[in-house]
């Protein structure tokens, strides 16, 4: 099956696949992930010039922390086997970095995202316009006719949610189910 962008925007995805155009606006992403929408971002300001526990303790200070040196770190459990509360932290970050808002390696992590799971306001942060702002960039950028393979930022499991849920209602020509033994979002 081919899929392409067409007049994609950061606020509107659309996707042709054999004649057939479907939409994948910021409401759909909120509706497959769940995601917090209603706060914020202005009201999860912190003071840089405070120091950042985890940063400190764990990456000697660095002003700047690249996405590879995180997940190394929990490759590594660099907080040990009896420190839950940092356990908890990396893993959180880890989540984020790793689910939310995947995407290369070399990628820097905001300072924000250390304070908010520092001070554990993550929970209240709207992570889904960031999520989907890059889902919706990356997808601009790399879905096209001719392409074979591409890496998808922001949260591309919701599109591949989507993508199954509507395509039950598409003509048989993009896709169809084989059994209905089972719910849908499993089959």
């Amino acid at each position: 099956m081919s899929l392409e962008t067409k007049k994609s925007s950061t606020s509107d995805i659309v996707i042709r696949a054999k004649g057939t155009t479907l939409h994948f606006s910021l409401r759909e992403f909120i509706v497959v992930t769940g995601l917090n929408c209603y706060s914020n971002k202005d009201d999860f300001l912190f003071d840089e010039d405070f120091s950042n526990k985890t940063i400190d303790r764990y990456f000697d200070g660095d002003r700047y922390i690249q996405k590879r040196k995180l997940f190394a770190a929990v490759t590594e459990k660099i907080w040990g086997d009896e420190n839950d509360e940092y356990a908890l932290k990396f893993a959180n970050l880890y989540f984020i970095h790793a689910f939310l808002l995947s995407s290369v390696d070399t990628f820097i992590i905001p300072r924000l995202h250390f304070d908010l799971v520092e001070s554990d306001r993550y929970r209240d942060y709207s992570w889904v316009s960031i999520a989907y702002e890059e889902l919706a960039k990356s997808l601009n950028k790399k879905l096209k006719p001719t392409g074979k393979f591409y890496i998808l930022h922001g949260m591309p499991l919701a599109i591949q949610i989507w993508l199954y849920e509507c395509c039950s209602d598409v003509p048989r020509t993009i896709a169809f189910k084989v059994d209905s033994q089972i719910s849908r979002l499993l089959n």
